[in-house]
Parts: C-alpha cells; sequence; structure tokens
C-alpha cells in the first residue's frame, strides 16, 4: 500500500488514542494488517496504547497476545493501559508474567505497577516493586518515589509513605508534597496533613501549593467538618492566585456543601467559572445534603445555561429524582437521558430504574431493567429494592432467587433490601433464612441495617422476646434506631416488660427525646398502670420536656390517670 510506512500507522493510532475515535482505530489497525506491518512490533504497541485509551482492553490483549517479540515497551503500555480502565488486578498478573518472562523492568515499569497495588491495596506486591527499585537502582527518580509515597499511603501505612518523603536524594517537587499531604487525609490524619502543608509553605526552597495540593487540604477541612478552616483555606487560594483553578473551584463548592455552608457554595458556584465539574459537586452537595428539590432546580439551571451534563452529574442528580418519588419528573429525565444519548450507560439505565421504581412505575422499572444488556449486582438490588418497597416480597426474592442462579453475587444492599421487603411483608420465617444465607453461603457481614430490619420484622409479629435476644446478640453496640423499633413493637403488642427495657436504653442514648417518654407512657396506659404514667410525666417535667402544663398529651394523661383513680 503506496504512501505508508511502519511511522505512518503509529502516528494515525495515536491521534486516535488522543481523540478516543475507537471505530477509526480499528480501522487503522486493519489498514497496518493490509499493508503488511501487522507484525512490526513499533506498530504493535501503538495499537496497544490505542486501543487501552479507548477502553477497550480485550483488544488491546488481543494484539499483546499476538506479538512475537514483546519488548519492556509492550509489557509497560498493557500494564499502564489496564490500570488507567481500573483493572488493577489484570495489571499486577501482566506485571507477574512480565518478571516471569525475564523482561527488563524500567521506570515507566515501575510507575505504572504501583498504581496497580494502591488501587488493589496489594502491599505485598508493592513492598517487593520498591525492593526492585533499589535493587535496580531506580529509587533516585522523582516520579518513581512519588508513586511509592502514592502506594503506602493508599495501602495504609503511612509510617512507609514519609520514610520514602523523607528520604528523598533530589529536591522533592510539588507532586511529593502533595501526594503525602493526600497520603494523611485519605488516612484521616489531617492534623499531619495541616501540619506538612504549612511546612510546605515555610520551608526554604519548598516549592509553591499548587490546585491538587489546596484540593487536599480543603478535603481535610470537609471531613472534620471544619468551617474555620475551610475560611482560611480559601483565603490561601486567593492569595495564591488559585482560585480561578477548577480543582479548587469544585473542591470548595464540596468542602463548603460538607460543612453545611450552602450560601458560600451557592456563592462560590455563582463567582466561578460555573464549569460542568462545579455544577456537579452542588448538585452532589444539595443531594447529600437531602435537599433533593434544590438539587433538581439547580439542575434545571445547569441545562437552562446549556452546560452539558455527564455521568458524575447524572450519578448525583437521579438519586434526588428518585427521592422525589414524582412520576412525572421521572418521565422528564427519561426523555432528557433518553435525547442525549445516556442510557446506553448502564450505570444511567440502572439509576432511571430506581427513579420509576420509587414512584412507583413498576412496569416502566421493569421494562428498563430487562433493556440492560449487562445486569450487574447493583442492577438486581435496584429492581428488586423496587419490588420489595411496594410490597412485592415474593417477587423480590424471585428476583434474588434467579440473581444467584444466573452467577452474580450478592452484596449488602442486597439483603438489606430483601429483609426490608419481608419485614412490611409479615414473611418472618423467610426474613430469618435470608439472614442465614447471607452469612452463611455468601460470606455478607450483617451490618446494623441488617439487623434493624430483623428486630422490625420480628418485633412486629409479636415476638418480642426474640426480637430482644437479636439485639443482645449483635456484634456491636445497638443503636437509638433499634431500640426504637423494638419499643415500637412493645407499644403495639403492650409488652411492659421490654418496653421498660428499651425505654431506658433510650434515655440514656437520647435523654431530651420527648417521643421515648411518649411511648413508655403510652404502654403503660395501655395496661392500666396510671400511676407509672403519672411517673413517666413527672419525670418529663424534671427533664423540661413539656413545654406547656395544658399540653394535649398531658390532658389526655391526667385525665385517663384521674377516671382510673376514682
Amino acid at each position: 500500500m503506496r504512501g505508508f510506512d511502519h511511522l505512518t500507522f503509529p502516528l494515525a493510532a495515536k491521534a486516535c488514542a488522543g481523540l478516543h475515535l475507537s471505530r477509526h482505530g480499528r480501522a487503522v489497525h486493519c489498514r497496518s494488517l493490509a499493508a503488511g506491518f501487522g507484525g512490526d512490533a513499533y506498530v504493535q504497541n501503538a495499537l496497544i496504547s490505542m486501543y487501552m485509551s479507548c477502553g477497550d482492553v480485550a483488544e488491546a490483549e488481543a494484539v499483546f497476545g499476538a506479538m512475537q517479540n514483546r519488548s519492556v515497551v509492550s509489557w509497560n503500555a498493557v500494564i499502564a493501559g489496564c490500570v488507567k480502565n481500573g483493572c488493577a488486578e489484570r495489571a499486577l498478573e501482566v506485571f507477574g508474567e512480565m518478571v516471569g518472562d525475564g523482561a527488563g523492568v524500567d521506570r515507566a515499569t515501575v510507575v505504572s505497577v504501583l498504581p496497580a497495588c494502591a488501587r488493589a491495596k496489594n502491599l505485598s506486591i508493592g513492598r517487593a516493586v520498591h525492593r526492585l527499585v533499589e535493587e535496580r537502582g531506580l529509587g533516585d527518580y522523582a516520579a518513581v518515589k512519588n508513586a511509592l509515597i502514592d502506594m503506602y499511603g493508599k495501602c495504609g501505612r503511612l509510617e512507609d509513605a514519609r520514610r520514602v518523603f523523607d528520604g528523598h536524594k533530589y529536591d522533592k517537587n510539588v507532586v511529593s508534597w502533595t501526594v503525602m499531604i493526600g497520603a494523611y487525609v485519605l488516612n484521616d490524619r489531617v492534623d499531619e496533613a495541616f501540619n506538612l502543608g504549612f511546612d510546605m509553605l515555610m520551608t526554604g526552597g519548598a516549592p509553591w501549593p499548587n490546585g491538587v495540593t489546596m484540593a487536599y487540604l480543603l478535603s481535610a477541612c470537609s471531613s472534620l467538618p471544619s468551617w474555620r478552616r475551610a475560611k482560611c483555606m480559601h483565603a490561601m487560594c486567593i492569595r495564591l492566585g488559585l482560585e480561578s483553578d477548577i480543582v479548587v473551584e469544585t473542591a470548595l463548592i464540596d468542602t463548603y456543601a460538607k460543612c453545611h455552608k450552602m450560601k458560600m457554595m451557592e456563592l462560590t458556584l455563582e463567582n466561578g467559572s460555573r464549569r460542568t465539574e462545579t455544577w456537579n459537586a452542588a448538585i452532589s452537595g444539595y443531594s447529600r445534603s437531602e435537599r433533593e428539590k434544590k438539587a433538581v432546580e439547580l439542575f434545571k439551571r445547569m441545562i437552562g445555561e446549556s452546560v452539558r451534563p455527564d455521568s458524575a452529574t447524572l450519578a448525583s442528580i437521579l438519586p434526588a429524582y428518585a427521592e422525589s418519588a414524582d412520576l412525572g419528573q421521572a418521565k422528564n429525565i427519561h426523555c432528557y437521558l433518553l435525547a442525549l444519548g445516556f442510557l446506553r450507560s448502564t450505570s444511567i439505565r440502572t439509576g432511571l430504574v430506581d427513579v420509576y421504581a420509587k414512584a412507583g412505575d413498576l412496569d416502566m422499572a421493569w421494562t428498563l431493567f430487562d433493556g440492560l444488556p449487562e445486569k450487574d449486582v447493583v442492577a438486581w438490588t435496584t429492581i428488586l429494592a423496587g419490588y420489595g418497597m411496594h410490597g412485592h416480597a415474593r417477587t423480590a426474592i424471585l428476583l434474588y432467587d434467579r440473581m444467584v442462579e444466573l452467577g452474580v453475587k450478592p452484596n449488602t444492599v442486597t439483603f438489606a433490601s430483601l429483609l426490608y421487603a419481608c419485614s412490611h411483608a409479615g414473611w418472618i420465617d423467610e426474613g430469618l433464612k435470608l439472614f442465614e444465607d447471607m452469612r452463611s453461603i455468601h460470606g455478607v457481614v450483617p451490618n446494623i441495617e441488617h439487623y434493624l430490619s430483623l428486630v422490625d420484622m420480628v418485633g412486629r409479629a409479636g415476638r418480642i422476646k426474640e426480637a430482644y435476644r437479636l439485639i443482645k446478640d449483635m456484634p456491636f453496640e445497638p443503636s437509638t434506631s433499634v431500640w426504637g423499633v423494638l419499643l415500637g413493637a412493645c407499644v403495639l403488642h403492650k409488652n411492659v416488660e421490654f418496653g421498660e427495657i428499651a425505654a431506658k436504653h433510650l434515655f440514656e442514648l437520647e435523654p431530651d427525646n420527648t417521643g421515648n417518654h411518649v411511648l413508655l407512657g403510652n404502654i403503660y396506659a395501655a395496661a392500666d398502670r396510671w400511676n407509672d404514667v403519672q411517673d413517666v410525666w413527672k419525670m418529663m417535667g424534671r427533664k423540661g420536656l413539656i413545654k406547656e402544663p395544658g399540653s394535649s398529651l398531658v390532658e389526655a394523661w391526667s385525665e385517663q390517670c384521674r377516671t382510673a383513680m376514682l
């Protein structure tokens, strides 16, 4: 084929990679084969990188598998591509094959495989790579040291990360400081993160923080949350001229939302670049704060200003639409997603299943679910939860059985949804069996939500003693929600003995909660124990929980007490 040589195809493949043009990349691949360059290592390496950039890991590995002479560049391209596409475990497997094949390991290998160790939390391979770095004399390179700090930080080994950071033989660059600060933030060591940030500013010769550094420090403010520190960090961003950096803008909006300073969040959005990322942070902030209506309003404003949403926008806004449980709104967002072509995404389509399910349109929820080409555990859990919340426990369990039959492993959310369905349908035996299967067959460790549904389910059925035993057998301290569920069951079934026990715990955990006192009083009243009702009334008075002596509650109780004692 005239005009083409072994340099043409790599350049064309690189262009396709940069623009994520998978279809055009395949055409380049076909042309290279037709031109007789299918076995050229330079062309093959470029094709591997192109396919990885386009997210086609399988095709990249097919090219790699067909190579006769693999260089270290070929191995590195596959490892880096797997990491980029979220296949950290596969990247580590390829690295193991590379070492076993006797291929030389260079700096590029190390800075590609260490992020895989970090993502997979594989400390043993990370340490082995560190030893390899020392043996090969690769430790003096900044990129290698920074990758080691990041790996140790994400594996929770902060002392090792700090040793690498302090042991730099070269001048630490801004990435070194930023990665170490990020490691502290990631592991909730926020004071050390702030101390290191201060050292960065005060140490002579240290680089100035960049946008990512400040984003980590703002994230530390969010985790506390500390409004005072957030203001200081905002002022520092302005002083450093970083307030218009998109990473900083997004972090500021996120931080103010987590500190519940929504006005400041809105001002930062209004005065900023108003790019997709900042809109996303604000929408997510409202959704997290359970202000779904405001999140939806902001999303509509975003669209009105012709800012195109992305997958992150929709991941934040779809739960807000779901919580509104409004069928009209569900249809509106459905039409919008359809028009923009977003429904090809499994995660977005699954989010829309949740929106319709919570709005009560189970037929449309099922249609969307059934149309998914690949149904993962999130999709199965979403649809069975939808049926369960509307009283269709049998359908929810049938869907669970089908899910397991197809080899999809249920998770903690799956069982929380199933137990909720059984609880509200009164299916005690089925719920107890699911709870046992969850632990013994699927290896899912029960959390407080599972126990809450279980106690509610057994308590509603009048098996109060069994519900109490479940609480006592919990592997962690019972929450107020759990004791509240037991107290509610005791009110329903007029059980004084366990009602007193539940109320006692609630009085200790929530001494100022009027409702708990009222429920105990109602249990006593139902049992004609009016002296005890009066004692509860007096207790509330001592605690200052009765704002007005003439309240309807007190009047009702006192009238019943007087009548009972005549």
